[in-house]
Formats: C-alpha cells, structure tokens, sequence
C-alpha cells in the first residue's frame, strides 16, 4: 500500500512528536522524579529489584532511550528547515539560483 504525501507527512509529525515526548520523559535530569515512579511500578518483580539495586543500569538506559527520542525528533525535522523558508520567501529561493 502506497501513501500519498499528505499521510507521509502526517507521520513524519507523529514520529518527531513520539520522539520528543520520548525524550521529555526520559530525560537522565528527570531521574530523581522518574526513577521511584518505575520502580514503584516494578515493585515486586526480578527487573524491579535488579533496578534498584543497580541504579547505574536504569540511568544508562535512560541515557539510551533520551537520544533515542532525540534522534527520532532531529529526523522528523530535517526536511522543514529547507522547505519552509523557500515556500515562505519565493525571492530568495530565485537568487539562489542563479
């Protein structure tokens, strides 16, 4: 199934828009806020003990998953720079032309 332009853009959005909320969520500054949040979520599991015994795991996935998100937000973006600027000045595009 092919998509028109108008769905691909629509889902170059969402993926910078789940990259940064990615990014904003597991940010390695949010740790003190984030880090009792899943592991109160985890309490009772092997994982949830091993994480908070191992806190340098948790942060050095957090770390991962934070340029993760960053990486997804930076690549839904790139092609905008460009395109905006030559939609909005028709001029400029011209003289760089020639």
């Amino acid at each position: 199934m092919l998509l028109n332009r108008e769905e691909v853009d629509m889902l170059k959005h969402l993926r910078q828009g789940v990259g940064l909320a990615l990014a904003l969520v597991t940010c390695p500054c949010h740790l003190p806020v984030t880090a009792p949040l899943l592991l109160s979520l985890l309490a009772g599991t092997t994982l949830g003990a091993y994480l908070s015994t191992h806190l340098e795991v948790l942060a050095a996935a957090s770390t991962a998953l934070f340029l993760v998100g960053l990486a997804l937000a930076a690549a839904g973006s790139e092609g905008r720079q460009g395109s905006g600027r030559a939609a909005a000045h028709p001029a400029a595009s011209r003289r760089s032309r020639r």
